[in-house]
């Protein structure tokens, strides 16, 4: 697929952003890219967020799925932070990454909570923005008071601040906590802006609750527990819920373009900046020219059709339309209870009714924002199938996947390299060894420099360019460190679809920033490459190395040095060509990709230095074969065969569920039959059947949930990219290994298996 030549860059996954994803699954422009940025991989939906206070939703029905989302568009995520937007270049600079390019930017970050820098180092504070950790810091804080009564203090008396008063008062009490909870609010009453009734409604329930109502005093600071206000008194809070009015996000003051007293950035009727007609603002981030409306987010959901709109009148060169906000609407806030106060007009009322009725219009606001119910079933139909499992039945062909659940099967390899040996008995020593990294023939006696090398080449899996060349730089690097090798150099080989001029230049050079990115880490120098065009963009490295001490007819680490009574230590989870064969479906929960990815980011090179300070020498990395393929190559080299303790094994979260589910690579047929001959049970039986399908329902993958033996077993055969080293280890000395891994960061590592003398190599589950 050739890279489309003008690009939409959404920064910030508010709602107005968002409603342009959910077209773009409908009705993608053509020969334009969609690109979403954001610093979560979750957007959390703020009408839920006091619901989900009061315990009435679970944290993740208040989240829309970035991930799955955007993957069902066809478009682009970028996990990070915008930093700055310079709108003469056109391009979006960020915190760790290159900067990007646009044609068309919508600027979409919300607002803060105002003068929230107040009380920031109080030890309670907890902002209620972001939202996506809010949840997490006030439980923590409130279990922190387990036993005694938790004085609150809600500071921020609007429609936000009301509802966050009356639910978290809710939260604790029911689970038996002893809330005392104060409401202070700057104006001279609560609800600034709301009907009289309304008013008085509020202030008569959180009466009957018990909280108290502080008005007309300002905070100016702190003293430990105590808030100091500007006449001068102060209140005692141990955990203090800051709600104030909205003020710009930082992102704001970086951009050159017109801007409000306030800060927020001036925007016309068409929500176009008043400074440059590339730059769209809407939502919190945005002042209308002209406007006096209050920061809802019934506006910003309001403007997704505007902005839908306009942003394609603007790349046709057509005259944009107006939006028009409303004057009034259905206010709603949630009592935590089960009930509700409503205003509407000059009416106000309170009752369960309107909580239904809130309940209503929020799971049918978030029911928008999930694919399956988006999509068509004509576009469900034609959606590629990657497990190895047809979904429900479906007679489509496996899509093959990427990453490492793309590699070539290792029966096919091995055919291969059997005939060339037997074809070329005579070749010089060297010739297609055994082990994942090569030791060079040396040349000159005592020379120095490189005299290893490893190559690793595979067709990228996500959209975002710069972190598929991070992780690539990683996998490739690790068969070095797998061998115990010190990585200098390498060459890049990459494979960049076809597109402009300007479009293939941005994609490589984000591809290439992301390895030497990593590459700088590991003091290895990017030394040359190569590039062709293709299909899609395919990433791989040759990384020559060094032994320590220098040796060119031995690997410190090698496959071939297990021994009987050796236990056998994974450094990292498995799981990885489960979720990516889910995520290439729109499957894979954002929390099962958050860690995937933060784990294939983890390098073997500090597990690799452990090993060389231990003076291991039996090892190896687990990657496309999977984990079965890999110890079955330890053994059948070594001589030896091994236990493998099922459940000891660790998975990546989120995997089990989508194993049960039946996902799996469409690599995993050819790693299973692989190893299928050399698989005992404990009783000494061959193992034959271990690929009994199991389809769920693939629309909505179950939650986390404890690991089965069954998921265990399937997922020794799932391809791993980027996975952890497979070290053989003397049981006397493995835990102290595991906690010199697990205070570098391999949290994750543990004892798999053990090694035994055995008439019969493979590998026996237990």
């Amino acid at each position: 697929m050739d890279l489309a030549s003008r690009r939409i860059l959404l920064i910030g996954a508010g709602h107005t952003n968002l409603h342009i994803v959910r077209m773009w699954i409908q009705h993608a422009i053509p020969d334009v890219g969609l690109t979403l940025v954001s610093p979560f991989p979750c957007a959390t939906y703020s009408g839920m967020l006091p619901g989900t206070l009061a315990g009435r939703y679970s944290p993740g029905e208040m989240e829309i799925d970035l991930y799955r989302l955007v993957q069902a568009a066809g478009a682009e995520l970028i996990i990070d932070d915008a930093i700055g937007i310079d709108v003469v270049r056109r391009e979006v600079r960020f915190r760790q990454r290159p900067a990007m390019t646009y044609d068309v930017v919508s600027i979409g970050v919300g607002s803060l909570p105002r003068q929230m820098d107040v009380l920031k180092t109080h030890p309670g504070f907890v902002p209620i923005k972001p939202m996506f950790t809010a949840l997490q810091r006030l439980d923590s804080a409130i279990q922190s008071h387990a036993g005694r009564p938790v004085r609150v203090a809600v500071v921020g008396g609007g429609a936000a601040g009301v509802e966050v008063a009356m639910c978290v008062e809710f939260r604790i009490r029911s689970r038996g906590g002893q809330p005392v909870v104060t409401l202070v609010d700057a104006n001279s009453h609560i609800l600034s802006g709301f009907r009289d009734h309304t008013i008085q409604l509020a202030e008569a329930e959180l009466q009957q609750r018990r909280i108290n109502i502080r008005c007309g005093g300002r905070v100016i600071g702190h003293h430990g527990l105590d808030l100091r206000f500007d006449a001068g008194d102060a209140l005692t809070a141990d955990l203090v819920v800051w709600v104030t009015g909205a003020s710009p996000q930082a992102l704001l003051q970086e951009i050159d373009l017109p801007k409000s007293a306030a800060g927020f950035l001036r925007v016309h009727s068409t929500l176009q900046s008043v400074g440059h007609a590339s730059v769209f603002v809407v939502g919190d981030s945005a002042s209308i020219d002209g406007e006096s409306i209050d920061r809802a987010g019934v506006y910003a959901v309001r403007q997704g059709p505007i902005l839908w709109e306009n942003l394609k009148r603007h790349l046709d060169g057509r005259e944009l339309i107006r939006y028009r906000p409303q004057r009034d609407f259905l206010r709603l806030l949630a009592t935590g209870d089960g009930r509700a106060i409503a205003q509407w007009k000059w009416f106000a009322g309170i009752g369960k009714h309107w909580w239904k009725l809130k309940d209503y219009i929020d799971s049918r606001f978030m029911d928008m924002h999930r694919p399956s119910r988006i999509m068509s079933a004509q576009m469900r139909r034609e959606m590629p199938v990657v497990s190895s499992v047809n979904k429900l039945g479906s007679n489509q062909a496996p899509m093959r996947c990427r990453g490492c659940g793309g590699k070539t099967s290792a029966r096919v390899l091995q055919n291969v390299l059997q005939r060339l040996r037997t074809e070329w008995p005579s070749a010089p020593r060297g010739f297609l060894q055994h082990d994942d990294t090569a030791l060079l023939p040396e040349a000159i006696p005592g020379q120095s420099g490189a005299n290893a090398v490893s190559i690793d080449f595979f067709p990228a899996f996500l959209a975002d360019a710069w972190l598929s060349g991070r992780i690539a730089a990683i996998h490739a690097l690790s068969d070095l460190w797998a061998s115990g090798v010190r990585p200098t150099s390498a060459l890049a080989m990459v494979t960049i679809p076809d597109g402009s001029m300007t479009r293939q230049s941005e994609m490589l050079h984000q591809v290439l920033s992301g390895a030497v990115y990593e590459f700088s880490m590991a003091n290895t120098v990017l030394v040359g490459g190569h590039t062709t065009n293709g299909e899609e963009l395919a990433i791989g490295f040759t990384i020559l190395g060094e032994t320590q001490p220098r040796s060119n007819d031995r690997l410190p680490l090698s496959k071939a040095n297990l021994r009987p009574g050796q236990e056998l230590i994974l450094t990292k989870s498995l799981g990885t060509g489960i979720i990516l064969a889910a995520h290439a479906q729109g499957l894979a929960p954002a929390r099962s990709m958050t860690a995937a990815i933060d784990m294939m980011l983890h390098s073997n090179q500090r597990a690799s230095e452990i090993a060389a300070v231990h003076d291991l020498s039996a090892g190896t990395d687990v990657t496309g074969f999977g984990l079965a393929g890999h110890l079955l190559e330890l053994c059948q080299q070594s001589g030896v065969s091994v236990e493998l303790w099922l459940a000891a094994l660790p998975l990546i979260p989120g995997a089990a569920p989508l194993i049960d589910a039946g996902i799996r690579s469409s690599l995993f047929d050819e790693n299973l039959a692989a190893v299928q001959g050399f698989l005992f049970a404990e009783d000494g039986a061959e193992i034959n059947d271990l690929q009994q399908q199991r389809v769920g329902d693939s629309e909505s993958p179950p939650e986390v949930l404890r690991p089965s033996l069954r998921s265990k077993c399937e997922a020794v055969f799932d391809p791993q990219t980027s996975g952890g080293l497979l070290l053989g280890v003397d049981p006397v000395h493995a835990g102290k290994i595991i906690g010199e891994l697990a205070a570098a960061g391999y949290r994750d590592a543990t004892i798999v298996g053990r090694v035994t003398d055995s008439n019969k190599t493979g590998i026996t589950f237990r």
